[in-house]
C-alpha cells in the first residue's frame, strides 16, 4: 500500500499544476491530501499498481554481505519470524527507468539519489534530518528504547503488573508513531483501563486515590520507582518536541498527538504512584504475587535488652534514654556494656530500653563466631537454645545464660497493617528488598500489636548481603 500526502501533491502541483495525477489503486490518501485535491480540483486516476511489471534487482549487485544473510537456512529465518516482530517498511515508487523516485519535500525536486542529509517525511517525501517532525520520531523511538529497558528492569524484579502495564505504553507509543508517520488520525487515548478524562482526573487527586501527597521523588524510594519518575520527565521532553513539530504559526496542526503525549505523562506518573504505594486496582487478593504498598525496612545492630535485677548490677543506676527507636516507646540508651566469652569478647554494645522481663542480648550470625559460640535464629522473646554470655558494666558483671540468640527477620504492624497485607500475627511472608542489591528474604515473620509502627527488622548480616541503606524499602510479595 502506497501513502499519497499533502507533500507530494504539492510538490506535483508547483511544478506541473496539472489537474490529474495518477496513482495505483492501492493508493491511501492522508486527510490533508483529500483537503488539498479538493481545494485545487485535482483529479486521481487510478491504475495498476507502479512497482507491477518492473524488474528484479539482480542478485550481483546485492552486497555478499546481504546475500549472507538471504541464504540463512529455512528454519533459522522461520525461527526468527517465530519471536520477533517485523519492522514495516515502505516501498519507493520508481520511475520509468526503474530508479527510485523520491520528492524533496520543500522544492517539489525530483530526485533518484536519496542524500545523506535528508530522509523520508511520508512515503518518498524527503526533508532534512533536522526537520522538527524527524526530530520528534526519533524522541518517540528512544522513548520505546527507555520504556523496554525499564520493562526488563520490572520483569527481573518481578513486578508483573508493572511490566504489563509497560507494555501497554509502549503498544501506545508505536501507535503515536505509525499515526504520525502515515498522517492519520491518533484515536481516542485508553490506558490502564482509563479514557482520557479519568487519566488526567487520576493525576490530578493522588491523595484521594492512593493516600499519599504528590510524592517528592528521591532515591530511598528504589531503583524502579526512580526509573519510572525518569521515564515520566523524558516523556514531557518527547511532549515538547511534539509542540514544537506541529506548531504552525498560533495553530497546531496535531492537536491528538500532543494530546497524546500528555496523557502518557499522566500514565506514567499513575504508576509511580501505584510502585510507590503498592495500590493497583483490581489486584487478587489470593495472587502469590500481587503488589502491596512498600514498608520501611532497618538494620538491627547487636544489642541487650535487660531486666530492672541487671540494670542494677551493671550500672547501679536506670537507664538513660539517648535516642527513640522506630517502635513506640523503645529507645537506646546512654549505656553500654562489653560481652565477653571463653574464646572473644565485644566491646561499647548498645542497651535498649525500657527494661524487660528477661535478658537477651541479639547479634548475627558473624558476631557469634568472634565470640565462639553458636546461637540459634529466632524470634526476640524465644531463648530456646540461646547461648551464654558474660555481660560487663562499670558497676558489675552479670551472668547471661541462656541469652543470646540472632533475631529472625519479621515485620512490626499495627492490627490494620495487617488487615491491609491480608495476614496475621505469626504469618510467614517473602519480602523483596528493593536495595542497591536487591533480594528476598523468606520466611520473614509478621509480629501485630497495637504497640508497633509499620517497619522490617533484620541483623546485619542480612543488611550487608543486600547492601542495604537507610530508608530502603521492603515489599512482601507471597504469603507462605
Amino acid at each position: 500500500m502506497e501513502i499519497l500526502t499533502d507533500i507530494a501533491l504539492r510538490a506535483h502541483w508547483f511544478r506541473s499544476h496539472e489537474k490529474a495525477y495518477h496513482v495505483s489503486k492501492d493508493t491511501m490518501l492522508t486527510p490533508a491530501a483529500r483537503d488539498f485535491i479538493r481545494e485545487h480540483g485535482i483529479t486521481l486516476i487510478y491504475e495498476d499498481s507502479a512497482l507491477e511489471g518492473q524488474p528484479e534487482v539482480e542478485v550481483s549487485s546485492v552486497p555478499e554481505s546481504v546475500k549472507a544473510v538471504n541464504q540463512l537456512p529455512k528454519k533459522a529465518a522461520e525461527s526468527a519470524d517465530e519471536h520477533y516482530k517485523a519492522m514495516p517498511m515502505a516501498a519507493v515508487p520508481q520511475g520509468a527507468d526503474h530508479k527510485p523516485q523520491y520528492v524533496n519535500g520543500e522544492t517539489g525536486e525530483v530526485l533518484s539519489v536519496k542524500p545523506e542529509n535528508m530522509t523520508h517525511l511520508h512515503g518518498n517525501v524527503l526533508v532534512p534530518k533536522t526537520h522538527p517532525q524527524i526530530a520528534f520520531r526519533g524522541m518517540l523511538d528512544s522513548l520505546e528504547a527507555k520504556i523496554m529497558s525499564l520493562q526488563v528492569a520490572a520483569s527481573e524484579n518481578g513486578l508483573h503488573r508493572l511490566t504489563d502495564a509497560l507494555d501497554e505504553v509502549l503498544a501506545y507509543v508505536r501507535q503515536i508513531l505509525s499515526a504520525e508517520v502515515l498522517d492519520k488520525e491518533l484515536g481516542e487515548i485508553h490506558l490502564l483501563g482509563l479514557d482520557s478524562a479519568e487519566l488526567r482526573y487520576e493525576s490530578h487527586h493522588i491523595k484521594e486515590i492512593y493516600g499519599i501527597p504528590h510524592p517528592m521523588p528521591e532515591y530511598r524510594m528504589g531503583r524502579i520507582c526512580i526509573g519510572l519518575n525518569e521515564l515520566r520527565t523524558f516523556v514531557r521532553e518527547t511532549e515538547l518536541a511534539a509542540a514544537r513539530a506541529f506548531q504552525s504559526g498560533d495553530t497546531c496542526t496535531r492537536p491528538d498527538i500532543v494530546e497524546a503525549m500528555n496523557r502518557l505523562s499522566s500514565v506514567i506518573y499513575i504508576l509511580f504512584c501505584r510502585q510507590l504505594t503498592g495500590r493497583w486496582p483490581g489486584q487478587l487478593e489470593t495472587s502469590e504475587t500481587k503488589d502491596l504498598p512498600g514498608f520501611l525496612v532497618e538494620a538491627s545492630g547487636r544489642h541487650v535488652h535487660l531486666t530492672q535485677q541487671a540494670i542494677d548490677v551493671l550500672f547501679g543506676e536506670n537507664l538513660h534514654e539517648k535516642s527513640p527507636l522506630s517502635q513506640p516507646g523503645q529507645y537506646a540508651s546512654e549505656e553500654r556494656v562489653r560481652l565477653v566469652t571463653a574464646k572473644g569478647e565485644i566491646d561499647n554494645v548498645v542497651v535498649l530500653g525500657p527494661p524487660r522481663g528477661a535478658v537477651q542480648v541479639e547479634m548475627s550470625l558473624t558476631d557469634a563466631r568472634i565470640l565462639g559460640i553458636t546461637i540459634p535464629v529466632n524470634l526476640s522473646g524465644d531463648l530456646k537454645g540461646a547461648a551464654d554470655v558474660i555481660l560487663v558494666g562499670p558497676k558489675g558483671i552479670y551472668n547471661a545464660v541462656g541469652s543470646v540468640i540472632a533475631s529472625k527477620a519479621h515485620i512490626h504492624m499495627t492490627p490494620e497493617d495487617a488487615r491491609l497485607y491480608g495476614v496475621e500475627d505469626g504469618d510467614s511472608v517473602a519480602v523483596r528488598l528493593e536495595t542497591e542489591r536487591p533480594v528476598t528474604i523468606d520466611d520473614v515473620i509478621i509480629r501485630v500489636s497495637e504497640k508497633f509502627s509499620l517497619a522490617m527488622h533484620m541483623d546485619y548480616d542480612e543488611a550487608n548481603a543486600c547492601s542495604y541503606k537507610k530508608g530502603d524499602m521492603g515489599y512482601i510479595i507471597k504469603k507462605n
